[in-house]
């Protein structure tokens, strides 16, 4: 009777607990079931649209050329780029697959982090029931926050998730492998080694941060591990270097090297600032990312996140200075207090190595959500420890219930907004008044919705609100005052003497494109094809863009190439296009400006450009394992329709070849 009691009581105890968990995931499921339904959105079509090239992915070189012809990073992501086919082959394709995919990752990266923090507990020696509910609430809080929520739910930000499930992985066979070395060394250290080796390259080729791995370990050893030196072995120093401080030093190396380029200090295509301008930036966007962590939101700016306006000195802003000295005394506590404090020496130490690569001088984008889905794993367990400490049991449960339905509701409301691109474009032009995107996005969609004059007073504000003058907001305008066949020459050449004079954006290219095809459509009589040349030809004058080996003068080359076949002029526009395919080669490229000859009866200089074409996708498959987007037969097939136009054109026949 005395032994059937407490085993009894055990069994309650674990269905108490697998219960607590399947309705932790069960609310998980159901807050984020609004956003499944949730459309492709920016860059997800520069990943998912890719599995249409060629046919569809139906073989091994579809398969090849999809997975190993990425061209998000520098390794092409292949990792990443495969888990994509367990959704669709070919393009277009459903979203809801992709999205449920990345949900099932959150899911499992959940389970994979509910591992490591007992594990990490275990080795602090927690009691089991304190390991227990410690551990359950920090996976809760980690699971349902809102500000993981873009990281879920941007289909192409599954490559943040894979540098997660790797690195969570990576880090729980690590921790199991170094509990092998006090009865079996040998064993212990081949597990070990495995573990960084491995996830180490699994993860770096999901997305370049996963590189950082070794380092996220030498922060559990500094903290947690050595807290317990007294108890547990000390590693041989020889495997350290090979294993921790050598890839370590990799990063570093790279890291330094960016600061001591020539360049640091200059503006470089596509940014508008330098990479010190982002450093000093990223001090106040790290205070960003934790008050967001520690102070919730129900929304946030999303996928808009060119609202964060730029430091250009410590004391410009004077919140970069302050930032700086929080991240300063944060640091230097945590490392100080490593062995006394050993979980808040690893949340502070963990989340800014887990931002070395892609919140210091990297020259990417200033500000996204998904680069704290992994570094912010821990931030919220040595808060919840102390709670736990501080409160009797009843309370603390009281506080589990409660947090987890706090976050959830938050949760759903966020993914109610992802549940249409509208919504989203609504909410984040009303969380970032100085996203240009956000404000260009909203005005579109008012404009396509019938409200025109609306569209025209957001973008107005807009321009009045972001610091410089924006081309994209002002482009933008243009736009919806040719669609409205309101826009005046002198409106036009105001806002040409502004674009013009100063660097071209390369991001705008498609917003160029569709105000001159506005021209081309006659969209807006009062402006003629030709009152375009001007703008372009004064953009040359700006000396970053007349470079003509540069992807600025490239773009600009071929929109001036692109005006001049419309406006009759075939040996300039030749030119033009030539200069284009000199400064930036590409087949895909060269088809585009053949079409347009060939659009407009320049037969043999579509033909010409469709040779080049194919010249240039030979050399594309001698660099590259994929080549472009655009195949042979296709460019066959083009010459063949044209050669079939020039000959009833030269023949009188309008009725065209036959089909």
């Amino acid at each position: 009777m005395d032994t059937a009691l407490p085993r009894n009581e055990d069994s309650v105890r674990k269905v108490v607990v697998l219960g607590a968990w399947l309705l932790l995931f069960l609310v998980c499921i159901i807050a984020y079931l609004p956003g499944l339904e949730g459309p492709f959105v920016l860059d997800d079509f520069g990943v998912v649209t890719g599995l249409g090239d060629r046919g569809g992915v139906s073989n091994w070189e579809t398969f090849r050329a999809f997975v190993f012809g990425g061209n998000s990073g520098p390794t092409g992501r292949p990792v990443a780029m495969a888990t994509f086919l367990i959704d669709a082959n070919n393009w277009p394709a459903d979203s809801f697959p992709f999205k449920r995919t990345n949900l099932i990752l959150h899911l499992l990266n959940g389970a994979l982090l509910a591992l490591v923090i007992r594990q990490l507990l275990g080795l602090l020696q927690y009691e089991q029931r304190q390991i227990r509910w410690i551990t359950f609430l920090s996976v809760a809080c980690w699971l349902l926050h809102p500000f993981l929520v873009s990281t879920t739910l941007y289909i192409v930000q599954r490559m943040a998730q894979l540098v997660a499930l790797f690195s969570f992985a990576g880090i729980a066979v690590y921790l199991y492998g170094r509990s092998l070395l006090e009865r079996n060394k040998t064993q212990g250290y081949v597990v070990m080694s495995c573990a960084v080796a491995v996830f180490s390259l699994l993860a770096f080729l999901s997305k370049e941060n996963g590189m950082l791995l070794p380092m996220l370990i030498g922060t559990i050893e500094i903290t947690v591990i050595a807290s317990q030196r007294h108890r547990l072995l000390a590693l041989s120093r020889l495997w350290v270097f090979g294993f921790l401080v050598l890839p370590a030093g990799v990063v570093v190396t790279y890291l330094l090297r960016q600061v001591f380029n020539d360049s640091f200090f200059d503006i470089l295509v596509p940014r508008d600032y330098s990479q010190y301008e982002r450093l000093l930036t990223q001090s106040r966007v790290m205070v960003d990312y934790l008050q967001h962590w520690f102070i919730p939101n129900l929304y946030t700016t999303g996928v808009f996140q060119d609202h964060f306006i730029k430091s250009t000195a410590l004391l410009s802003p004077i919140t970069t200075l302050l930032s700086t000295l929080l991240h300063v005394v944060l640091i230097a506590t945590a490392f100080a207090k490593r062995k006394r404090w050993p979980l808040f020496g690893l949340a502070v130490l963990f989340f800014y190595t887990g931002h070395l690569l892609e919140s210091t001088v990297v020259s990417l984008e200033l500000y996204f959500e998904h680069r704290n889905y992994l570094p912010a794993c821990f931030l919220f367990l040595p808060l919840i420890a102390w709670l736990q400490s501080k409160t009797s049991w009843p309370r603390f449960a009281v506080a589990v219930l409660a947090i987890t339905l706090i976050f959830g509701g938050f949760l759903r409301y966020s993914a109610i907004v992802w549940e249409s691109f509208p919504s989203m474009v609504e909410a984040s032009a009303r969380k970032a008044p100085t996203s240009a995107r956000a404000q260009g996005q909203l005005a579109t969609q008012l404009f396509n919705s019938g409200e025109p004059d609306r569209a025209l007073l957001v973008l107005d504000r807009a321009i009045e609100v972001i610091p410089d003058d924006k081309p994209q907001l002002l482009l933008n305008r243009l736009i919806i005052l040719c669609e409205q066949n309101a826009l005046e020459a002198e409106e036009l050449e105001q806002t040409a003497r502004i674009v013009s004079s100063k660097r071209y954006d390369p991001r705008l290219l498609n917003t160029y494109t569709k105000f001159v095809t506005k021209v081309i459509e006659k969209r807006c009589p009062a402006i003629s094809i030709e009152s375009l040349r001007p703008m372009f030809a004064d953009m040359l004058k700006v000396p970053e863009n007349a470079d003509p080996k540069s992807l600025l003068y490239a773009q600009i080359m071929y929109l001036s190439g692109y005006v001049d076949t419309f406006s009759g002029k075939p040996e300039d526009a030749m030119a033009a296009f030539e200069k284009s395919l000199a400064a930036r080669r590409g087949a895909s490229h060269a088809m585009l400006m053949a079409a347009q000859m060939a659009t407009n009866g320049y037969y043999d200089e579509a033909l010409h450009l469709s040779d080049v074409a194919l010249l240039q996708l030979y050399d594309e498959r001698l660099s590259t394992l994929t080549g472009g987007r655009v195949s042979e037969a296709d460019i066959r097939a083009f010459q063949d329709v044209v050669r079939a136009d020039r000959h009833a054109a030269q023949s009188g026949d309008t009725s065209g070849p036959e089909t």
